[in-house]
């Protein structure tokens, strides 16, 4: 493979492993929504963090090692800063109940992209100076990925379709790829740098 092929390859790998990670955090979040339900924890949103983090964390970490050495924490700083923002988002709808759902939601990851970059800023400082970038990639992929839930089931349209749930079920995998996307390109900017 060229060097220039490097780039695309790595992009598309990346888009692919965000895809599969998002997926994988979906089961995750199940496994933990099942979990919480069985030891009576209710209302509670921290395992939708620890959940996605590992479910991406995992998928990121698959194709960072290889193509720039990333080590083990890189996984672990996914589940730890979007698990913390949904922990720190549990103690807040304790206090302020009247906080909309899907706000709280995308606010979240947000916060979750903001932690998560930070704690893997400094694991790409070896291979760039543009890693403090990585922080604001991290954030806008994380929050327009989260954006993607709002098409879970609330597309409008009269009665149920088929047509309507295949866009809700289609929508599960988007943010994957909306992360992806966003991160890979940002990613692959700042390891040009």
């Amino acid at each position: 493979m060229s060097s220039s092929d490097a780039g695309p390859r790595l992009f598309r790998r990346w888009v692919l492993a965000n895809t599969v990670g998002w997926l994988l955090g979906f089961v995750f979040i199940m496994v933990g929504a099942i979990g919480a339900d069985v030891i009576g924890i209710e209302h509670a949103q921290f395992f939708i963090g620890i959940g996605m983090g590992a479910g991406v964390g995992y998928a990121q970490m698959r194709v960072a090692t290889p193509a720039f050495g990333a080590p083990l924490w890189w996984g672990w700083a996914t589940v730890l800063g979007v698990g913390a923002a949904f922990v720190l988002s549990d103690v807040v709808r304790a206090f302020w109940s009247g906080i909309p759902y899907l706000s709280m939601l995308w606010l979240s990851a947000a916060c979750g992209g903001l932690l998560v970059g930070l704690l893997q800023r400094p694991l790409l400082r070896p291979h760039s100076v543009r890693a403090n970038w990585w922080v604001l990639g991290c954030v806008a992929g994380w929050a327009l990925a989260a954006a993607t839930v709002l098409l879970y089931g609330t597309v409008s349209g009269g009665s149920p379709s088929a047509w309507l749930a295949l866009i809700s079920v289609a929508a599960i995998p988007l943010g994957g790829v909306v992360l992806g996307v966003v991160t890979g390109g940002m990613l692959l900017w700042t390891l040009r740098g």
